[in-house]
C-alpha cells in the first residue's frame, strides 16, 4: 500500500511539465478511492433523527402508501409513496422497480414513509427498516401496497425486488398467484453490517396490509460469518434483481475475503456471489454459486477490481452474464485498465465460465481511445477505464447478446498500482472530463457474448457531471443537497438499460442537466432532466426522444433525482415510422433536498415514442400536447457535425422561427418556416461553423423552447 501512495505522488508531480496527452488535464484523481469513498457513504450508519423523523402533512405520503386506490393518469408523473429518508434509493444498480410482462404488473420495493404505520408496530430505531411494496396492474392508474418486511433487530436497507411469477404453473396470471420478492443488506444497532435480508409475501385480496407474511421461510435473515453454509457468505445483495420466466429470482452479492464479508476496501476485493431464490411451499429457498474474479494483483496482495459486481439474463433465465470491473489478469496496452471482466451462463447458472472481453487494442475502437487522453508517459498507449462515475448499465438482448453501457474516461498510468487514476480538468471545478469536443461524457453500449468481436455504439454524449459529496470534491458547493456530517448524496446521471420482452429493443436512460441554465454554465448535474434511446436490435438504428420531464410535473421538472428505470418495459407497438414502447419510471427527491426527512418517490409510465430513421422524420417528443408544440421538438445526430435534422411534430399548421446562437448570446443563423400538421422534418446547415456549443431557439407561435447542440 506505502509503494501505491508513494508512486501517486511521483506522478502527480509529473503531470505539470508532461504535455503529451491530446487535452489538458490540470492533475489526476484516483477513481477507485472516489467509488470507495462513495461506498463508504452507503455503508454508513444512519442519524437515529433520520429514523425517527416529524414531517408536515404536505409532504406526508402516507396516505398513498397505504392506500390501495390512489390513482393517477399514465404518462403523467404522480407521487406513489415516500420513505423516511432518502438513502434506500442511492444505488443506481439496484432494481426496486420492475414490470412483469406476464401479469402487466408493475412493483416498486421501497422503505416506509415517517408515517406509515406497520402491524405490529415496530421499535423506534427498527421503523425505517420496514419495507414496502407497490403494486399496480393498470400501468399506474391504480395502486395497492404490502408491507413485506419488518424486523426490530436486523433492519432492511437499500431494497430491491421484483413479482415472482411462475407461467408454467400460472397458466391464468392471476396475481394471487404471484409473490414479491425482495432483497438488501441489514443493519443493526449492535453493528454496522450484519448480513443480508430476503423477504416474500403473497399477492392478491387481503394479502395487500400493512403486515409482513408470519409464513416461515417469508422473512429470512443471512448472516455473512463462514457459519452461514447453507447459502455461502456474501454481502449487500443490493444489486441486479431479476425474475425470470423459468420461476427463479436472483440477486447478487459481493464476495470478500474478510470474515465478515462487509468490507469495500480495496484488499478485500475477492468475487460475486449469484444469490438464487427457488420457490418451495409458498416460500423461498436461497442458494449461492460463487465466481472469484480473474483480476490483476497489485503489489499489496489485493485485486485490482471495484467491489461491486453486476449481472444481466435473458428473459427465460437460460443466459446469464455477471460482470466485474477491474484490471484483468494478463491484460496488456489498452486492455490493462479497469474494464468488464466477463462471466457467462448459458446453463441457467449450473456453471459459469469467463468470456473474451472488449479488445481495446483493436482498429476498430480507435474512434473511442481518440476521445480519452494518453498514459501520462506515454502517448502511444491510451487505457480506458470504466465508468467515470456516471453508472452503468447492463442488459441482454434477444441474440443472448450482452449489452454494457458506460462512460468511459482514460487511465492516467499502465502501472497496475496505479491504474486506477484518471485525469482531472479545470483546477477549480475538478472536472472527470474536458467538456469540449472529443473529450465528453460519451455515453457508449458495448455488445458482445464471447463469441465474436465486441461491438459498440455511441448512444450518445452528456452535458454534465455527478457532484461531488465531499467538502473538497469537485462540485460539492453546486451539489444540491443539504449536508450531514460533512458529506452530501450523490446524484450523477444514473445511466440505466432496459428492454422490451422479446429483446429486440434496448432502451436507455440518464439524467442530465442542460448547463446552459445551471450556475455559471457549470458542467455539474445540478437541474436534471431524464433522457431516453433506443436501439433497434435487428437493425443496428439507434433512435431518440425528448427529456421524458413534462413541464406540468415541478415536482420532477429539472429535479430528477435518483431515478429508475424497469428492466423491462412493455410490448413494443411498431409502424411503418414509429416504434411505441410504455416503460416505468420512478424518481425520488424531497423539497427541499434534505437527505434526513420524508422523501417522495415519483411515478410515470412513460409512453416512450420512438421514430424509425430514414421513415421521413425523425424523434419527436413522448409528451405531445397542443399548447408546447415547440417542446415536441429534437435536434439529431447530436453531437452533429456538417447537417442536423431539427425535429418536429405540429397539432396545426404554424409558422416556426429557428434561432441559432452561440453561448454569448450572439445570433449566428436565423430562419422561418411554415410548418404543416404532423411530422416535420427541418435540415439545419452547419457548414462554416466551427466545433462548441450553441444554443437553438425553437418558437411555435406562443411556445418556444431551448435546445443544445454540439458540433464537432
Amino acid at each position: 500500500m506505502k509503494k501505491q501512495l508513494l508512486l501517486g505522488a511521483s506522478l502527480l508531480i509529473t503531470i505539470a511539465s508532461n504535455s503529451q496527452t491530446k487535452f489538458q488535464p490540470t492533475g489526476k484523481i484516483d477513481f477507485a478511492e472516489k467509488m470507495l469513498k462513495k461506498q463508504q457513504f452507503l455503508m454508513r450508519a444512519e442519524p437515529i433523527s433520520s429514523q425517527n423523523a416529524v414531517i408536515t402533512p404536505s409532504n406526508d405520503e402516507s396516505s398513498v402508501s397505504q392506500s390501495a386506490s390512489t390513482s393517477q393518469p399514465i404518462n403523467t408523473w404522480g407521487v406513489i409513496g415516500g420513505s423516511q429518508n432518502i438513502y434506500g434509493v442511492l444505488v443506481s444498480e439496484s432494481r426496486p422497480l420492475q414490470y412483469s410482462d406476464n401479469l402487466n404488473a408493475v412493483s416498486f420495493i421501497h422503505r416506509k414513509s415517517a408515517s406509515y404505520v406497520a402491524s405490529p408496530a415496530p421499535a423506534a430505531t427498527a421503523a425505517s427498516g420496514v419495507m414496502v411494496a407497490e403494486i399496480s396492474n393498470d400501468w399506474g392508474v391504480s395502486w395497492d401496497s404490502t408491507c413485506f418486511w419488518s424486523n426490530n433487530t436486523n433492519w432492511a436497507r437499500y431494497p430491491q425486488g421484483a413479482i415472482y411469477n411462475a407461467p408454467a404453473t400460472n397458466t391464468s396470471n392471476a396475481m394471487s398467484s404471484a409473490y414479491i420478492v425482495g432483497s438488501g443488506p441489514c443493519t443493526s444497532a449492535a453493528s454496522s453490517w450484519v448480513g443480508n435480508w430476503y423477504a416474500s409475501k403473497q399477492l392478491g385480496g387481503l394479502n395487500y396490509n400493512n403486515a409482513a407474511s408470519t409464513a416461515v421461510g417469508a422473512q429470512q435473515f443471512l448472516t455473512t460469518v463462514p457459519s452461514n453454509t447453507a447459502v455461502g457468505k456474501h454481502s449487500f445483495s443490493r444489486i441486479s434483481f431479476s425474475s425470470t420466466d423459468d420461476g427463479k429470482v436472483r440477486s447478487i452479492g459481493a464476495l470478500n475475503t474478510d470474515d465478515a464479508g462487509t468490507t469495500f476496501g480495496t484488499i478485500a476485493r475477492k468475487g460475486a456471489a449469484v444469490v438464487k431464490g427457488t420457490f418451495n411451499s409458498g416460500v423461498f429457498s436461497w442458494t449461492s454459486d460463487s465466481i472469484i474474479c480473474a483480476a490483476a494483483v497489485r503489489t499489496d496482495g489485493g485485486k485490482s477490481m471495484d467491489g461491486q459486481p453486476q449481472m444481466a439474463w435473458n428473459e427465460s433465465g437460460t443466459v446469464g452474464y455477471v460482470v466485474f470491473i477491474g484490471s484483468a489478469s494478463g491484460a496488456t496496452l489498452s486492455n490493462k485498465g479497469w474494464q468488464p471482466i466477463v462471466y457467462k451462463t448459458t446453463n441457467s447458472g449450473a456453471s459459469w465460465a469467463i468470456i473474451g472481453g472488449i479488445d481495446f487494442n483493436s482498429p476498430s475502437m480507435t474512434q473511442i481511445l481518440d476521445r480519452i487522453p494518453s498514459i501520462n508517459t506515454s502517448t502511444n498507449i491510451t487505457i480506458p477505464f470504466f465508468s467515470g462515475g456516471e453508472g452503468m448499465g447492463l442488459t441482454v438482448d434477444f441474440n443472448n447478446k450482452l449489452h454494457i453501457v458506460s462512460t468511459l474516461v482514460g487511465s492516467y498510468s499502465n502501472d497496475i498500482d496505479s491504474i486506477t487514476y484518471s485525469y482531472q480538468f479545470d483546477s477549480n471545478e475538478k472536472y472527470s472530463w474536458a467538456h469540449v469536443p472529443g473529450n465528453r461524457p460519451y455515453v457508449y453500449d458495448f455488445i458482445g457474448d464471447g463469441t465474436t468481436p465486441w461491438t459498440y455504439f455511441t448512444v450518445d454524449s452528456l452535458s454534465s457531471e455527478g457532484p461531488g459529496g465531499g467538502a473538497t470534491d469537485g462540485g460539492y458547493d453546486e451539489n444540491p443537497w443539504d449536508a450531514d456530517a460533512g458529506s452530501k448524496v450523490i446524484s450523477d446521471s444514473r445511466i440505466q438499460t432496459g428492454r422490451t420482452p422479446d429483446g429486440k429493443y434496448i432502451i436507455y436512460s440518464w439524467a442530465e442537466s442542460d448547463t446552459n441554465f445551471t450556475n455559471n454554465a457549470k458542467k455539474w448535474n445540478s437541474l436534471p432532466n431524464l433522457h431516453v434511446r433506443c436501439l433497434d436490435v435487428t437493425t443496428g438504428s439507434l433512435s431518440a426522444t425528448e427529456p421524458i420531464i413534462s413541464t406540468t410535473s415541478p415536482g420532477v421538472s429539472s429535479r430528477a433525482m435518483f431515478h429508475y428505470m424497469s428492466s423491462t418495459s412493455g410490448s413494443a407497438a411498431v409502424s411503418s415510422n414509429s416504434i411505441n414502447i410504455t416503460m416505468p419510471f420512478t424518481v425520488s427527491n424531497s423539497l427541499p433536498y434534505s437527505q434526513l426527512t420524508n422523501n417522495k418517490h415519483w411515478y410515470i409510465s412513460s409512453a416512450l415514442k420512438f421514430k424509425v430513421p430514414g421513415s421521413g422524420s425523425g424523434n419527436v417528443s413522448i409528451l405531445t400536447n397542443g399548447s408546447e408544440n415547440a417542446s415536441n421538438s429534437i435536434i439529431f445526430p447530436n453531437p452533429a457535425k456538417n447537417n442536423a435534422s431539427l425535429l418536429l411534430e405540429l397539432n396545426e399548421n404554424s409558422s416556426v422561427d429557428l434561432v441559432i446562437l452561440n453561448t454569448m448570446g450572439q445570433v449566428l443563423k436565423a430562419m422561418k418556416i411554415q410548418g404543416q400538421i404532423g411530422e416535420n422534418n427541418v435540415n439545419l446547415d452547419l457548414n462554416g461553423m466551427s466545433t462548441g456549443i450553441y444554443i437553438v431557439n425553437v418558437k411555435v407561435g406562443n411556445s418556444s423552447s431551448t435546445k443544445k447542440l454540439i458540433i464537432e
